[in-house]
């Protein structure tokens, strides 16, 4: 039987787990440099301490928790793009195969990340995704997420604390 190779045509046309799971292999050569850049940044911005409970929507790689090796995080990552990180990972890091519409939790986080997120899911789920990421945030939490430029996404209508403009994303800061 002939194993077919997706075009970049039908690439686009993926849902977007089956998309990272096809990339999988290259994915770090491809985006990681990019990645890890936004992430620092944004870090910086937040300024995570031991005692917070972090929630990284859409994981990736794993990108995040090898940065903050020592907080506790519990990474969602519906893709195969986490299995190196799951093998290897450090206790108090909990990894969760889900998309952000599947994951259900009474837990209050301190910050919730999501990353180059939003982009990949259809309009019609955003909103119920944004709504999930305000109801998990502890008051007084931080809420971050950056979303592709090309996209055409803008939050603002939902009156960030902060904005602004990394690499080719637009990135949001609420404080909840």
């Amino acid at each position: 039987m002939q194993r077919s190779t997706p075009t970049s045509r039908n690439l686009t046309d993926m849902d977007a787990v089956d998309y990272y799971n096809t990339i999988k292999d290259s994915y770090e050569a491809l985006y990681s440099m990019e990645q890890e850049g936004k992430i620092d940044f944004l870090i910086s911005l937040v300024k995570p301490k031991r005692k917070h409970l972090i929630l990284d929507v859409g994981a990736g790689s794993g990108i995040l928790e090898r940065k903050l090796k020592k907080e506790k995080i519990i990474a969602l990552e519906p893709s195969k793009l986490i299995d190196d990180l799951a093998e290897n990972k450090p206790k108090n890091i909990t990894i969760i195969r889900k998309r952000i519409l599947d994951f259900h939790t009474t837990k209050k986080f301190d910050i919730i990340f999501c990353v180059t997120v939003l982009q990949d899911m259809k309009p019609s789920e955003r909103q119920e995704a944004l709504d999930s990421l305000f109801k998990m945030c502890k008051k007084g939490g931080k809420i971050v997420i950056s979303v592709l430029g090309e996209s055409n996404i803008d939050l603002s209508s939902l009156h960030p604390d902060k904005s602004g403009e990394i690499e080719n994303d637009r990135y949001y800061i609420f404080e909840n």
